[in-house]
């Protein structure tokens, strides 16, 4: 039995997921909040085997005790390693999205592509762009998001959704789900949409607010045209269902990008997805299941927007189920696991 800690946790049903599939290969996962004391770290030293690091901000960032904050996340880390834990970490993205201080987020990779004896990105994009940023000869290994069908219950029929939204049976619906934050490209899917939607389109953006000035930006938007709906606050799991069974697309328009939970998400309950040429997005979304669109042309959304009303729906959600089905989290933890073992026996 192979003994690992996840750090940090979030919300994010992913780390339970992939906890999941790791069980089923025999690796037993303990999962720790936040950036582990150099008490737990000695007591711990003979029960876990390796620690996991996962989003890096929220372990070194601490807004004006980030000066303080970082020392420690260094000196942990480096303790860590003397005490004889195993370091792997997963490159959820390259760097952070809301990064003041760039030089800071660039030494921290620096550090931990140093450090670890393993490191796991999502996509190959996401494993070239990391090496070519931050080199290592070490380990760098890609390993998909698995899919998230049956996270969110599904107890409503799509009538159901729609009335709980305002919305008719006519209408089409696309949706935006997820953090409301400025690399999302909120704004210019409100734009495009502005521009291109028709008397019986939708647009939804829902999702936490984690901007108030975009936010406050696309309520004045949603205010001079009906047709767009904006949900800002936390979706809990019980009322996802509302939003992806009343969709007919998914947009994820991204301006900057390397993995997405949503557009999985959106894959598994069978929402075609508009997403940008940009990150892991091309090796996750086929042509079968939705439409990627060249970001630079300044056309390229809106275009996308009109184009996907003219391909068939159902058989892309199909697609789009058929897709996330194959990122298996059975098969992501063996993987997983597998990179684990390397790292106990080089």
């Amino acid at each position: 039995m192979i003994n690992v800690a996840f750090l940090p946790v979030y919300p994010n049903p992913y780390q339970r997921l992939l906890r999941a599939g790791l069980a089923a290969a025999g690796v037993a996962v303990t999962f720790v909040d936040t950036l582990p004391t150099s008490k737990w770290l000695h007591e711990y030293r003979d029960t876990i085997d390796i620690l996991h690091y996962h989003w890096l901000y929220g372990l070194y960032m601490a807004r004006f005790a980030t000066p303080v904050q970082v020392v420690r996340f260094v000196a942990r880390l480096r303790l860590a390693r003397q005490l004889g834990y195993r370091v792997v970490w997963t490159a959820h993205n390259i760097l952070p999205h809301r990064a003041p201080w760039p030089p800071l987020h660039r030494a921290i990779r620096r550090l931990m592509m140093a450090e670890a004896d393993a490191v796991i990105v999502h996509c190959e994009h996401g494993r070239r762009e990391l090496l070519a940023r931050f080199p290592r000869t070490k380990p760098v290994v890609v390993i998909p998001i698995g899919h998230y069908g049956g996270v969110y219950p599904l107890t409503m029929t799509r009538g159901e959704a729609r009335a709980a939204l305002g919305l008719g049976a006519a209408e089409f619906v696309y949706l935006a789900l997820g953090n409301i934050a400025a690399y999302k490209g909120l704004e210019s899917f409100a734009e495009a949409f502005g521009r291109i939607g028709g008397e019986q389109d939708v647009a939804i953006i829902a999702g936490r607010n984690r901007d108030a000035a975009l936010v406050g930006r696309l309520h004045a938007a949603a205010q001079r045209d009906d047709r767009l709906r904006l949900h800002p606050e936390f979706v809990a799991d019980d009322r996802m269902q509302c939003f992806l069974l009343a969709a007919d697309v998914m947009v994820a328009p991204f301006e900057h990008v390397l993995t997405s939970s949503s557009v999985m998400v959106g894959l598994s309950y069978g929402l075609p997805v508009i997403a940008p040429d940009r990150g892991c997005l091309p090796e996750l979304v086929t042509a079968e299941a939705g439409l990627i669109y060249r970001a630079e042309e300044s056309d390229g959304l809106a275009r996308a927007l009109t184009d996907i009303k003219g391909h068939d729906l159902p058989a892309m959600s199909a697609s789009a189920r058929q897709v996330a089905a194959g990122y298996d989290w059975d098969d992501i933890g063996r993987r997983t696991a597998a990179v684990y073992q390397g790292c106990l026996n080089p």
